[in-house]
């Protein structure tokens, strides 16, 4: 199952979705069923067309975004957490690229976010999670040479570089800081999912969201014409729905 979660999650985004309508409404007017294919048609088109505008994908992504506040002040909380964790995101390295080419935007906006929280704890400790993807070296390796990068020494850093998804990210958090709290620092879209993943696997998380995409709008982006950048929010939005209701569904 593991192994086909990625699959899935990729055909059941709204585009490839869209896809499979508007094929399968081609095929039904094929062999006479005109009027049924016509409808599939147009739900494709319509479904592509709504993902692609601004105000529905805010809409979408908002209420995942708006779940938990970020972290302003790490310091005033209590107790404090003995560990900031960071989940892993992406990381592809190149020859004469530096570190923070090599991660993708929103792993650098994370562990961005997991320094500057580290630095209001003294006394905490920094675990960078996320193993290898297609072949990449572990996403925590290339996190852990970020946090280097920034000034994190090393013996403040707790390497996790085998999770291939955030259920395995969860599980192995919890296999290294017990009954610890940690800062969980992921995606504000991403953190309902994670966060319920710890309350599933015993993790004492309080979230630390980062990298939101709503109500960064410009004014003309309210108008009712398509976008890519409004497109990619509801891939997020429908990504991040699906990880909840595999939740509902006991898959981890």
């Amino acid at each position: 199952m593991s192994a086909l979660k990625p699959i899935l999650g990729a055909w059941l985004l709204p585009l490839p979705v869209a896809l499979i309508l508007v094929c399968a409404g081609l095929v039904s007017r094929r062999v006479g069923r005109r009027r049924l294919g016509g409808a599939l048609v147009i739900a494709g088109g319509v479904l592509v067309l709504a993902s692609s505008l601004g105000p529905v994908s805010e809409l979408l992504l908002r209420p995942l975004e708006n779940r938990y506040p970020p972290v302003l002040d790490a310091a005033a909380l209590r107790p404090l957490p003995a560990y900031v964790a960071v989940l892993g995101s992406g990381y592809q390295p190149r020859a004469g690229l530096p570190v923070t080419a090599a991660l993708d935007a929103t792993g650098v906006v994370r562990l961005t976010e997991g320094v500057r929280l580290l630095r209001q704890l003294p006394d905490a400790r920094l675990v960078v999670s996320g193993g290898s993807v297609r072949g990449w070296p572990p996403i925590a390796r290339g996190y852990a040479l970020g946090a280097a990068a920034l000034g994190v020494p090393m013996p403040a850093l707790l390497v996790i570089d085998t999770p291939r998804d955030t259920g395995e990210e969860v599980r192995a958090l919890r296999a290294q800081i017990g009954d610890a709290r940690v800062l969980l620092v992921t995606s504000a879209a991403h953190m309902p999912r994670a966060m319920a993943l710890c309350q599933r696997f015993g993790v004492r998380a309080v979230a630390a969201p980062t990298g939101n995409l709503t109500g960064t709008l410009a004014a003309d982006a309210w108008l009712p014409l398509p976008s890519g950048t409004a497109l990619r929010k509801s891939e997020t939005a429908w990504h991040e729905y699906l990880g909840l209701l595999a939740l509902e569904l006991g898959v981890t």
